[in-house]
Order: structure tokens, then C-alpha cells, then sequence
């Protein structure tokens, strides 16, 4: 939070006119909405709205009153078939019936802001089953948002964001689009070579790894992995002079 005083502070000190917009996806969606509780209570007088996709449900009614009252503007997209949004709280919907008796309890929880409701059956290009990991893909999300006119309307035709970026990391395409499924890998699937000839996972920067005490904490036994040897002590060529993770 300090450094976003500090650049509220640096634009505003050039005369512009400064406002903060935090989004995520998921987990992402949750931690935009406390980033954004955060950064209002530190500078009140900043311009705070929060974008969620497909978040869930954060805090009780006391946080979204309290949200209310600092003025954060919420939007929230969510997908009809995904069951994220509707979390922690499967029975919250039945619970908001009696809201006159459940309205204060602390462990209801309830949503922030305003929503806005996607149905992957309205896309003509989508698959219409129930695939509770599909539903939950932000692939599909910016998908169903590029297409969206209203709620009663179709997805839109003129709709320009590239088809084959759902199957990223989903099969939610219908098969007719002849896209593959799940489509995207890193390269070498994450892995690195060493300076030893090894393939091994990257190891994390200092500033990447979290502490409690706020320092920098030394990796397992000391060394990152791209300073562990080969297990023979020498160098160890790739197969047959390519380099990959064979």
C-alpha cells in the first residue's frame, strides 16, 4: 500500500487527477476487493472501484455495509454456470428469503456491489454441458463479456475476441471449431537448464518469496536450484546435442 500512496501522491503532484481500479479473477476477484478496502481507508479521498470475475463471496454484511459506506464501486461478473460465485454459502440463496432474521448474523456471507450476470448458453460456440472447471475459466469469462448486449440478448456477432484463446486451458469450444483442447504449454513445461546440464524448476527471486518477518529468506539448504550439480559431479550433455527435456 505505500507504494501506491507514493504514486497517488507523484500524479497528483503533476496536477492529474488520480483513481484506482482493482481487478482478479477467482481468488484474484477476493483480493481486489480487500486491496480496494485497503487503499480506501489509507487514502479516503481517492476514487476506488473494484472488477471481479468470477470471485467469491468475501465477507458478512458488517464488510459489504462498510464498503458501502467508504464508497467503493463494485462490479461483479459472474458466469451462470460457474459455482465459485455462489461460495462459501451454498445455502445463502434460501438464507436471503428470511433477510429480516438472518440480515445481521456473521457467519451469512454476502456479495459487494453490482453484478453482472453471463450465461455460457447464450454463446453459440460454447459447449453446452455443465463442466464445473470450464464454467470457471477466464478465458470463458472475457469470452461471454466480449459477446455480451444485454440480458436478453444474443451473444453478439460482431464479437472480436480470437475463439481459439477458450481452449487455452479448457475444452469448453464446441467440437465443430476443430480447436484443440487445453491447447497451451509453457516451454519445456516451466522447466530450466541449469548451468550443470540439468532441467530443473526456476528457482524464486528473494523479493517472490514470502516471509513472515519481512526478509529475505535464504532457499532450502541454502543453494537454488539451478546451483545444484549433477548427481555425477560433471557436466551432463543433452541427448544427443539438442537441448530439451528429454
Amino acid at each position: 500500500m505505500q507504494e501506491v500512496q507514493r504514486l497517488v501522491n507523484f500524479y497528483r503532484g503533476k496536477g492529474e487527477e488520480v483513481s484506482l481500479t482493482v481487478t482478479g479473477h477467482s481468488l484474484g476477484g477476493a483480493l481486489a476487493l480487500l486491496n480496494a478496502y485497503e487503499a480506501k481507508t489509507a487514502i479516503p479521498d481517492l476514487f476506488v472501484s473494484v472488477i471481479s470475475f468470477g470471485a467469491p463471496r468475501v465477507g458478512n454484511i458488517g464488510f459489504k455495509e462498510k464498503l458501502d459506506e467508504l464508497g467503493v464501486k463494485t462490479l461483479r461478473v459472474v458466469v451462470k454456470q460457474d459455482i465459485v460465485p455462489k461460495l462459501p454459502g451454498l445455502m445463502n440463496k434460501m438464507l436471503n428469503k428470511f433477510h429480516g432474521l438472518t440480515g445481521k448474523l456473521n457467519w451469512v456471507y454476502r456479495h459487494v456491489g453490482n453484478q453482472l450476470k453471463l450465461d455460457a448458453f447464450t454463446s453459440p460456440y460454447l459447449k453446452h454441458e455443465s463442466d464445473l472447471s470450464g464454467c470457471h475459466n477466464l478465458e470463458l469469462y472475457l469470452h461471454l463479456t466480449d459477446g455480451f448486449l444485454s440480458s436478453s440478448s444474443k451473444y453478439r456477432w460482431s464479437a472480436r475476441r480470437d475463439l481459439a484463446l477458450v481452449n487455452k486451458g479448457s475444452g469448453m469450444l464446441i467440437e465443430d471449431l476443430k480447436i484443440p483442447e487445453f491447447w497451451y504449454e509453457f516451454p519445456y513445461k516451466g522447466l530450466v537448464l541449469n548451468k550443470h546440464g540439468r532441467w530443473v524448476k526456476p528457482g524464486r527471486q528473494p523479493e517472490d518469496i514470502p516471509s513472515p518477518l519481512g526478509i529475505e529468506t535464504p532457499s532450502k539448504h541454502g543453494r537454488e536450484p539451478e546451483d545444484i550439480p549433477s548427481p555425477l559431479g560433471i557436466e551432463t550433455p543433452s541427448k544427443h546435442g539438442r537441448s530439451g527435456p528429454f
